[in-house]
C-alpha cells in the first residue's frame, strides 16, 4: 500500500509540473494543416446563419441566439456515416432542448446562485458522460452548458420558457437538416460516404450498457471542477460565474490528463486573443445584422480549425459566443475581459482537479501508451473525424 501511495503522489506531482513545462505550451501551438476542411464548417455556418436571419426577420431577435445554439448540433458527428449521424443528431437535439429547459426553469424560479451552480454542474457531468459514452465527436458537452446558461438569463416567465424551448427545437431541426443535406439531396454520393469502413455500435445498445469506469470518473471530476470554478468566480465577484465553469469543462472534455492540459492551455491562449477581438467588435456597435455576419464568420473559422488546433478554435469561439449573448441581451466590451478571467479560473481548476485525481496509468509522460481505452477511442475517432471531413470536402 505504501508503494501505491508513493506512486500516486509522484503521479500527481508530475502531473502538476507537466502543466508548467514550456514544451507543453509550445506543443499547444502545433497544427496539422492536412486536417483543414471546409464542407462541414460551411454547413454549420449556414445553419447558424439561417436561425439568426429567421429570428431577425420575424422580430424574434431575443431568442435567435438560443435557436443558433440548437443549430450547433450540425457541428457534431462530422465523421459519422449519414445513416448513423441521423440517429445521433436526434439524441443531441433532445439533449440541447433539455439543457435549455433546465436553464429556463432555473431562471423562471429565480433559483439562488448555489442551486444554479449545482444544477448546471451536474448537467455538465451528465452531458460529458453521454457524449463520451456514445462516442460523439464534436464541440462536446460545453454546448449544452452554454445553452442552459443562456436560457437562465433569458427566462422570466412562462412565455419566455415556451419561446426558449420552441426556438431551440427549431434550431435543432435547421442544424440537423444542414448536417444531413448531402444525404438528403445527393443520395448517390451518400452511398460512397456511408461505405466508410468504420464500425459503430448501436446508440441504444451503448446506452443500455454500464458506462466504462473512466468515463464515470471523468464525469465526476467535471462536476467537481465546474462547481468549484463557478463558486470561486462568485466569491471573487465576477458577473458571469458559469463562464468559469465552462472553462473547466472545456479543459476536461478529454479523458486523458495530457489532453486536459493541452485543451486548457489552448483555450486560455485562444480566449486571451479572442477577447481582444470580441472587445473590438462589441465596441463597434455592429447592430443586429452586423453581429450576425461576425457570428457566422467566427463560427465557420472555429469549425474549420476544430480538427487542427483548439487554440485557434477558441480564439474564434470567444467573440462568437459573446456576440450571441449580445444580440439577445446586450454586452459591453468589459465582458470580454471578464471572459478571460473566468476562463483562467476554470482552466486552472480543471487542471488541478484532473492532476489530483490522476491515475498512475495516466502519467503525462506516457501519453497514448498510458491512455485509458476510452481515451484511445476518443483519439481514434477525432482522427477519423478529420479524415472523413476531407473525404466529404472532395465530394
Amino acid at each position: 500500500m505504501t508503494t501505491s501511495l508513493v506512486e500516486h503522489a509522484r503521479a500527481r506531482h508530475d502531473a502538476l509540473t507537466h502543466a508548467l513545462r514550456p514544451s507543453v505550451w509550445r506543443a499547444t501551438l502545433s497544427a496539422d494543416l492536412a486536417r483543414l476542411s471546409v464542407a462541414a464548417p460551411l454547413r454549420v455556418g449556414f445553419a447558424v446563419a439561417c436561425t439568426l436571419v429567421i429570428g431577425g426577420m420575424t422580430g424574434h431577435r431575443d431568442v435567435a441566439g438560443l435557436a443558433a445554439l440548437g443549430a450547433l448540433i450540425a457541428a457534431f458527428c462530422r465523421a459519422d456515416p449519414f445513416r448513423v449521424r441521423a440517429g445521433r443528431l436526434a439524441v443531441l437535439a433532445v439533449g440541447i432542448v433539455t439543457s435549455v429547459g433546465v436553464g429556463a426553469v432555473l431562471g423562471l424560479t429565480d433559483a439562488p446562485v448555489a442551486a444554479e451552480i449545482a444544477a448546471i454542474s451536474v448537467l455538465a457531468g451528465v452531458a460529458a458522460l453521454g457524449v463520451a459514452a456514445l462516442h460523439i465527436t464534436g464541440p462536446g458537452a460545453i454546448v449544452f452548458v452554454f445553452a442552459a446558461n443562456a436560457a437562465t438569463g433569458f427566462t422570466d416567465d412562462a412565455t419566455d420558457l415556451t419561446r426558449a424551448l420552441s426556438a431551440t427545437a427549431l434550431g435543432t431541426v435547421v442544424g440537423a437538416g444542414a448536417s444531413l443535406a448531402p444525404w438528403i439531396w445527393r443520395r448517390h454520393r451518400a452511398t460512397a460516404i456511408d461505405s466508410t469502413p468504420v464500425h459503430y455500435q448501436s446508440r441504444w445498445r451503448t446506452l443500455r450498457r454500464r458506462p466504462q469506469p473512466d468515463l464515470l470518473v471523468n464525469s465526476g471530476r467535471i462536476v467537481v471542477a465546474t462547481a468549484a470554478s463557478a463558486a470561486i468566480a462568485v466569491g471573487i465577484g465576477f458577473s458571469h460565474p458559469m463562464w468559469a465553469a465552462m472553462g473547466a469543462l472545456a479543459a476536461m472534455q478529454g479523458v486523458s490528463y495530457h489532453l486536459t492540459v493541452q485543451r486548457g492551455v489552448q483555450r486560455l491562449l485562444g480566449n486571451i486573443v479572442g477577447a481582444v477581438v470580441a472587445a473590438a467588435l462589441l465596441g463597434m456597435g455592429l447592430g443586429y445584422w452586423g453581429a450576425v455576419i461576425a457570428i457566422v464568420a467566427c463560427q465557420v473559422i472555429a469549425e474549420i480549425w476544430a480538427p487542427v488546433n483548439y487554440a485557434v478554435t477558441s480564439l474564434a469561439v470567444t467573440p462568437m459566443a459573446l456576440l450571441l449573448i449580445a444580440v439577445s441581451a446586450g454586452l459591453s466590451p468589459q465582458a470580454a475581459i471578464d471572459r478571460v478571467a473566468d476562463t483562467l479560473i476554470g482552466v486552472v481548476l480543471g487542471i488541478v482537479v484532473a492532476a489530483m485525481t490522476i491515475s498512475v496509468g495516466d502519467h503525462p509522460g506516457r501519453r497514448s501508451a498510458g491512455m485509458s481505452p476510452c481515451a484511445r477511442v476518443n483519439l481514434a475517432e477525432t482522427t477519423q473525424w478529420a479524415h472523413t471531413d476531407r473525404r466529404s470536402a472532395r465530394m
